[in-house]
């Protein structure tokens, strides 16, 4: 299985990532290539295509993280 994912940033340049988990119903944490942090992202799925929105608010980003990080400590 591959996990990587390339996914192009707002200024149309090409960015490839590590998945590195994929928790909750629609929710993924990659890792940047040569990077030592993780980002979290909404997974949105239609029939034909999956897209990645970034998670703005920040009260639900705090939410999510605490969900991930409790689910890393399982």
């Amino acid at each position: 299985m591959d996990n990587k994912i390339i996914l192009t940033d707002e200024n149309n340049k090409e960015v490839e990532f590590n998945i590195i988990d994929t928790f909750g119903v629609d929710d993924i944490a990659l890792e940047p290539l040569d990077e030592d942090f993780i980002v979290i992202f909404e997974m949105i799925k239609d029939e034909n295509s999956i897209s990645f929105k970034p998670i703005n608010d920040d009260k639900e980003l705090d939410e999510i993280v605490k969900i991930y990080e409790d689910m890393k400590e399982d």
